[in-house]
């Protein structure tokens, strides 16, 4: 009975509306739809859903009566909107170079876990690729995206999507290579972009010994969920950087068990220490 209540109530509500307020509903749903295609895929996005969570509790506070609670937060979101537009202006520029183009990606900007079989063979692909950088002393910066997307930092490099391979990764890390002066971002098994710049940390913690691509590492890892995998050039030490910290990896090969770990497929962590003071 209650499928029929309802079909009938919402007849009657769309005989009560005139076509003005049904295209008003219709252009307010499709701005909403764009905005979180725009932001999807970038650091907007976590954003997006603080926002509206703190609506959701505005409009709790205003069923319950409670209007301090209503107040304090009607307030925080009016003054959060210029700071967002200061914060995230890279992203809005982005996104309205995208909107004059006329070119939304509609395909790959949500994050799509890898199954666990893929992301196994990504994680030994990895391994394999920065043993060789650290027995040759190669530089590297590699960076894996997790929950928050990286789509903004993708498009500071040179886009790829190339299935990943330790072959791959060797070579684009290759002096000579004009790819291999930045950071390559990896989406499960695939090579987004390489060539891509990473935004330094603010920290003044580190001694100045510590080289630009640990800044940046350091520097993406604080305002993303993302894991970066670092090796000096200067000494073939391996790094990793998350959640705003870094620790070394005693052994190049334990880098496997610490992702694994990281990543949610393993119980077992590696054997890291704090980041050493001498960085090359």
């Amino acid at each position: 009975m209650l499928p029929v209540d309802f079909a009938l109530h919402l007849r009657h509500l769309l005989r009560q509306m005139d076509v003005v307020a049904l295209f008003d509903i219709l252009l307010v749903a499709t701005a909403i739809y764009y905005l979180l295609l725009l932001a999807s895929g970038t650091r907007a996005m976590q954003l997006l859903k603080g926002v509206a969570i703190l609506l959701a509790i505005m409009k709790g506070a205003q069923w319950l009566g409670m209007d301090t609670l209503q107040w304090v937060i009607g307030q925080a979101l009016f003054a959060s909107a210029l700071v967002l537009v200061i914060l995230f202006q890279p992203e809005l520029r982005a996104a309205l170079d995208q909107l004059g183009r006329g070119h939304l990606d509609l395909v790959g900007l949500g994050l799509h876990p890898a199954p666990n079989a893929a992301q196994n063979r990504a994680v030994e692909a990895i391994t394999r690729a920065v043993e060789r950088f650290s027995e040759s002393k190669i530089g590297a910066l590699i960076v894996v995206e997790r929950e928050t997307g990286l789509q903004d930092i993708a498009a500071t490099g040179t886009p790829l999507r190339a299935q990943l391979s330790a072959e791959l990764l060797g070579a684009i890390f290759q002096d000579g290579n004009p790819l291999h002066d930045g950071a390559c971002v990896l989406r499960g098994e695939e090579i987004v972009a390489a060539a891509c710049i990473l935004p330094l940390t603010s920290s003044d913690d580190l001694p100045r010994t510590v080289g630009t691509r640990h800044r940046a590492a350091l520097g993406l890892s604080e305002a993303t969920d993302a894991i970066v995998v670092v090796v000096s050039e200067e000494t073939g030490n391996v790094s990793i950087a998350r959640e705003g910290t870094m620790n070394s990896i005693l052994q190049p090969r334990l880098l496997a068990d610490e992702l694994r770990a990281v990543l949610g497929h393993n119980t077992g962590a590696a054997r890291l220490r704090p980041f050493a003071r001498q960085v090359g």
